[in-house]
């Protein structure tokens, strides 16, 4: 009996999205035979990171760079780019027609279509916008299925109209084709079923193995003492995450504490940071680290005591979304220290002996549980129990996975059956 064969698409840096990677593990112990699809841009760091992490993995992959420091890849960095600025900069009516909206929203859609389309599977997984549109064209040329995660309500990011009339052009055009729809969150499928007037996504949490404890190394590299540490991560730290929060709260406490940020960063954005702590008496308890890879982010994070989930309501998709930042710190077994938003508040309702909310910007709300975990340190190590308790029982990729199987599955079983009986 044959192998059903799997293709999930991306355009982001492999190592960006932990998402793709979970649902690529999980389909490969489930018995599929997993093709992952992405390309990778300018960074070369990610290009390590991508590098490290598919060493250890059993599916298969391809990609394509767009680099403009690389000889081989300048031209269709540079090609890409002009196609982009064209297709972005038309009007609506016009990105209607001819996969305008999918190139001007995805920088290199057309050629990771093509990529995605090289070679035959019976199912075809998007991610993102652009994702799904690579997806739909290797699904039409192959006649396969095809399914779409929403990683984000990506029609209600951000506050740029023509991204979201792109984003709303592409998944009006291609849901309708797809066997299943996944959600990063409950609030979110809700949204998604309202906004579209579709059948509610399938809610799958942005957790993470609980197998990946096994990876900790065990050392204490970025921790200074046995001051109470908080600790903040992402991609990139900026001026909008949060973070000052933090810094304020620390600063009405007298108690050492320290904060620790991990991320791209910028000197506008550490000097605004820095004068913040000075500020707030915590100039020499402020520290910044480099991102890492992430086999190793895990490791950083045990080290510290308090997670930080400081979401901003920024737009509909951060009110709704929980942050994989959050289950990162209940794996690490730190208590979360979250901003009430409806989507953290909806999940860390169950889980109340694992951290706490705050009103968002209320610096004084953060300060005064701050001040409790100082005074009471047997309380911070409850919370930290409950956290590392409620990441091996319920919050694990281990548990959510089973959902993805599932409906990948079932997919497959209805397309059978239906060609059976014709």
């Amino acid at each position: 009996m044959s192998v059903n064969k799997i293709c999930i698409v991306t355009s982001n840096y492999i190592s960006g999205t932990p998402r793709v990677v979970k649902e690529a593990d999980a389909l490969l112990q489930a018995g599929y035979d997993v093709r992952v699809v992405f390309s990778q841009g300018n960074i070369e760091l990610n290009r390590l990171y991508d590098k490290n992490l598919l060493a250890d993995k059993s599916w298969s992959y391809s990609s394509f760079g767009w680099s403009s420091s690389r000889d081989q890849e300048k031209r269709l960095y540079h090609f890409s780019g002009i196609r982009h600025f064209i297709a972005r900069n038309l009007p609506r009516t016009i990105s209607k027609f001819r996969r305008i909206a999918e190139t001007g929203h995805g920088r290199v859609y057309p050629e990771l279509a093509r990529l995605a389309a090289s070679e035959p599977a019976d199912f075809y997984i998007g991610h993102y916008p652009d994702g799904l549109a690579a997806a739909a064209y290797a699904a039409s040329r192959w006649r396969a299925l095809l399914a779409y995660d929403f990683e984000d309500f990506h029609v209600g990011e951000g506050k740029n109209i023509k991204v979201q009339q792109r984003v709303e052009i592409i998944e009006q055009r291609y849901l309708p084709r797809c066997m299943y729809l996944t959600a990063a969150s409950p609030l979110m499928a809700d949204a998604l079923s309202k906004h579209y007037s579709i059948k509610r996504p399938i809610p799958i949490h942005n957790v993470f193995p609980w197998a990946d404890r096994e990876t900790l190394d065990g050392k204490i590299k970025d921790r200074r003492g046995d001051a109470l540490s908080i600790y903040w991560y992402s991609q990139t730290i900026g001026l909008d995450r949060g973070i000052q929060d933090a810094i304020q709260a620390a600063g009405l406490i007298d108690a050492p504490i320290q904060i620790h940020l991990r991320g791209a960063l910028s000197e506008e954005v550490k000097q605004a940071l820095l004068a913040l702590a000075a500020e707030c008496g915590l100039a020499d308890r402020l520290y910044f680290h480099e991102r890492v890879s992430p086999t190793e982010l895990l490791s950083r994070a045990v080290e510290h005591d308090i997670g930080l989930a400081a979401e901003q309501p920024v737009d509909t998709s951060r009110q709704i979304s929980v942050t994989n930042k959050l289950f990162f710190y209940l794996l690490a077994g730190l208590c979360v220290a979250a901003t009430d938003v409806p989507g953290q508040r909806r999940l860390m309702d169950t889980i109340p002996d694992a951290g706490f909310l705050y009103p968002v910007g209320d610096h004084d709300a953060l300060a005064l549980q701050l001040k409790k975990f100082i005074d009471q340190p047997e309380l911070l190590t409850r919370y930290k129990v409950g956290a590392l308790y409620a990441a091996q029982t319920t919050w694990n990729w281990e548990n959510e996975s089973q959902k993805l199987v599932e409906a990948v599955t079932t997919s497959l079983s209805k397309s059978s059956n239906k060609r059976s009986s014709r």
